[in-house]
């Protein structure tokens, strides 16, 4: 690249020479002189024949000449970031205008804020994810129905009868109101409360045609409660107001109970004006409460782990009976249909089941994934609910053994692994339960399968202390997906930390990751960054981990040889460090002949085979250290993108100079595989998408992302149409980010259609197939998305015929033929 001079005369008479390639900015040559001179760049301009000239403008486009003369001047206004970016800002405003992009919500979230329903039968169980209720079943766990329609976040739903038929009916926040008939899934009612802040909402119990629900809403901090007739749309007001602290509600027939610190409340429907307060000695605080279904019984759970029975508090004082097992606050608790039994749940991850007339006999459920949030008991008895906060339910029966499981996409505490492609399966990798990590199709919203990294049980806190569980920091998956490296680490302040490395090969008999080998201590302290070496040969495959110790290590894949066989294990190959500065990022170029790792402020560059060190790339102005570095793809795979929490830089390492330099307090950078784009999303969640070889952006919009929380991940995530290259590149390859709510969305890709019906009208079943069709339905005419990890289509196929009813199947020898070429792999 040609290189042209300025002279440039400084405020103190002297005259410096900078020599400027076509990319230096006019506020790069303001930067070197006042670095060689001693000034603040903030403080001056710089012009030319008496024009001060634009500073974010490049030596190209300026229309300087070879050798300009030009002047620095002090500024009449110090130059803040804001000014650096103006130019940016307006053409991202412009671009903006241009495309048309949206922000889809693709899944996480909690899936067990509310208890599950059950239906009348007990054969379903309801359950409210954000603004929809799912139908699902309570035998196998298949969804079957979806109802949509509510705007805003459900407070409350229940099942019930109206007019004979059994109904669905949930509330929003904002106060609206949908009931559905479950036969036909049809509304029978959608209405308005008239309240705005609606907090909760529960349906009445009743043996009558009335409908009935308790609500209660916030204003100005005061928390009121009224009962709404759904059929009458007439309002009671109830006497109880509560301060702004969390409480917990439960209805029964003729009374309803809310508890709140140490305060118990009863109020009868009959005189609604009048409360009943009973209060617990302190420090002790209620955290949930039931009611029974037919006597004037009330449980309780504390936050010293006991649940207490209150009885007869509507005539006389109150009697109470002790049930206490759990250390922790009491989370969840449920009765039975009859009454004579009760669930109850907390930290502790176990399920005890109580008789209430015996507070010694009592069975528990031990070893559940992760801490129970929700308790439900099904009408006839026969199935138990239990919602973790992993966002699954799972349902045992009255022996407390497993019936079925409903899990969602759950998205662990810790987002420090971030979000990692694998290629073969197109699937997003991430933190799942603690010691997990998760692989997710995003082309059909399903959870693929789970690995189990630790292999350790979760362990629950205890009263007095918090107790570390083994956590999954850092996750790579090589480029044909055939290995994976994970980082496992348990911090503990008191005690010896553990930190591992974990190398993972891709089975393909049990379409899963085996454990190949096990590195204890490959860093001290912690690891920073772990990535494969982007190759097809695995007999050069290597991979790269930098650690707290100030060192990077490189790991290529020997042979070694037992007794019986020849195995492959993972072994150290060389170390790296520089002049004994942290280091804290990776990436490697796109042959993967190279790799840049940052040592503080400064870009080095290595031979991933020898560790040896070709460059090293720093800037004296800039003192921050550098977070994440990228190289670029493509046709621009010779510069490198250097970000640090209030700069983001390009190298050239042709020229080994700096070729531009924004300030922006950067929180995610990531590049994309497909394309030569890269993405910078700031804490203030502004997003800009851009090549690393120009400063202007191709998009960018600060106002797309506000309304979301903080982004904690992001990756750009190619489509099944990233080779086209008419498209836009937002549909070759849409960004998938994660929020501090736990929430997975998707930038650009598909838009999901609006008016893709909730309900299939026509039925799954293996009768209905036989059955020609008169009306053909669109939204399932496309094709059906295979993974290419499956290894038998047709055992899909033949399981679901097999576990069809028996009075339902079609004789064998018809079916026969169709199965048998159902499961014959066919090339496509």
């Amino acid at each position: 690249m040609s290189c042209s001079t300025v002279s440039v005369l400084a405020p103190n008479g002297r005259r410096q020479t900078v020599k400027c390639t076509a990319n230096t900015t006019i506020m790069q040559i303001i930067e070197e002189v006042c670095r060689k001179q001693g000034f603040k760049p903030e403080d001056y301009d710089i012009k030319h024949h008496n024009k001060v000239l634009d500073t974010t403008i490049s030596f190209r486009f300026s229309g300087l000449p070879n050798n300009a003369q030009l002047e620095l001047a002090t500024a009449t206004k110090a130059r803040t970031d804001s000014e650096f970016l103006t130019c940016v800002v307006l053409t991202f405003k412009k671009l903006e205008k241009i495309m048309d992009i949206q922000v889809n919500f693709r899944a996480g979230g909690s899936f067990v804020e509310l208890p599950p329903k059950f239906s009348s039968d007990s054969g379903n169980i309801y359950v409210a994810w954000k603004n929809e209720i799912l139908g699902y079943s309570s035998k196998t766990g298949a969804q079957f129905v979806q109802f949509k329609g509510i705007k805003d976040r459900i407070v409350g739903f229940g099942v019930h009868y109206l007019d004979s038929y059994e109904c669905v009916t949930a509330c929003s926040s904002s106060g609206e109101v949908i009931t559905w008939k479950v036969v036909t899934y049809f509304k029978l009612l959608n209405k308005k409360l008239g309240k705005k802040n609606v907090v909760t909402f529960h349906i009445v119990p009743s043996e009558t045609n009335e409908l009935k629900a308790l609500i209660s809403h916030k204003e100005k901090n005061i928390f009121s409660f009224s009962v709404f007739d759904l059929m009458t749309d007439t309002n009671t007001s109830c006497g109880l107001t509560l301060g702004p602290h969390l409480y917990h509600v439960d209805v029964a027939t003729e009374y309803f109970a809310v508890v709140q610190k140490s305060s118990l409340n009863v109020v009868p429907f009959k005189d609604a004006l009048k409360t009943y307060t009973f209060c617990m000695e302190k420090p002790r605080q209620f955290t949930c409460v039931a009611c029974h279904p037919l006597n004037e019984v009330i449980l309780t759970g504390d936050n010293t782990g006991r649940v207490l029975m209150w009885q007869k508090f509507l005539t006389t004082k109150p009697t109470k009976a002790v049930f206490h097992w759990h250390t922790l606050p009491v989370k969840c608790i449920g009765f039975s249909a009859t009454g004579t039994c009760f669930y109850s749940g907390g930290d502790e991850s176990v399920l005890v089941k109580w008789q209430l007339d015996n507070h010694f006999e009592k069975k528990f459920l031990p070893r559940l994934p992760s801490t129970i949030a929700q308790i439900s008991v099904s009408p006839n008895n026969i199935f138990v609910a239990i919602s973790t906060d992993d966002n699954a339910v799972r349902i045992v029966d009255s022996r407390l053994d497993n019936v079925s499981l409903i899990q969602h996409l759950v998205i662990g505490d810790s987002l420090e692994s971030g979000i990692v492609v694998d290629s073969k399966s197109r699937a997003l990798v991430m933190n799942g339960n603690v010691g997990h990590i998760q692989f997710y199709s995003p082309c059909d919203n399903s959870l693929l399968y789970n690995v189990d990294v630790v292999g350790q049980n979760k362990i629950s806190n205890e009263r007095s202390c918090n107790i570390e569980n083994t956590k999954v920091s850092k996750i790579a998956i090589s480029k044909n997906s055939s290995w994976m490296a994970t980082i496992e680490n348990r911090k503990d302040p008191e005690y010896s930390s553990e930190l591992r490395l974990k190398f993972w090969n891709f089975d393909p008999n049990i379409q899963n990751y085996k454990l190949n080998t096990c590195v204890e201590d490959p860093h001290l302290n912690h690891v920073n960054a772990v990535s494969f070496q982007p190759t097809d040969n695995m007999d050069e495959l290597k991979l790269v981990t930098v650690g707290g110790d100030k060192k990077f290590k490189v790991w290529y894949l020997s042979e070694t040889e037992t007794v019986n066989s020849k195995s492959q294990i993972w072994r150290c190959l060389c170390v790296g460090f520089y002049h004994d500065l942290d280091c804290k990022s990776l990436s490697f170029s796109i042959d993967g002949s190279l790799l840049a790792v940052s040592f503080n402020n400064i870009v080095t560059t290595w031979q991933p085979d020898s560790c040896n060190l070709k460059c090293a790339l720093v800037h004296s102005g800039h003192k921050e250290e550098i977070n994440q570095i990228e190289f670029g793809n493509s046709n621009q795979c010779h510069l490198i993108v250097a970000a640090s929490n209030g700069r983001l830089s390009v190298w050239n390492l042709l020229t080994l100079t700096m070729i531009w330099t924004v300030p922006v307090h950067v929180s995610v950078l990531t590049a994309d595989t497909v394309t030569t784009n890269m993405a910078v999303i700031t804490k203030d969640n502004r997003i800009y998408v851009f090549t690393p070889i120009s400063p202007e952006p191709v998009f960018s919009s600060d106002k797309l992302l506000k309304t979301y929380s903080r982004i904690s991940a992001a990756v750009f995530v190619p489509s099944k149409y990233s080779n086209d290259v008419k498209l836009r590149w937002y549909q070759r390859s849409p960004i998938f980010f994660i929020d501090s709510k736990r929430q997975l969305h998707c930038l650009g890709g598909e838009i999901e259609n609006a008016e893709t019906p909730t309900v299939d009208e026509i039925s799954n079943s293996l009768f209905s197939m036989t059955i020609p069709q008169s009306k053909v339905d669109k939204n399932r005419s496309k094709e059906p998305i295979k993974h290419l990890y499956q290894k038998d289509p047709g055992q899909k196929n033949l399981k679901k015929y097999l576990e069809s009813p028996i009075q339902t199947m079609i004789p064998i020898r018809i079916m026969c033929g169709s199965l048998l070429r159902s499961m014959i792999v066919q090339k496509q």
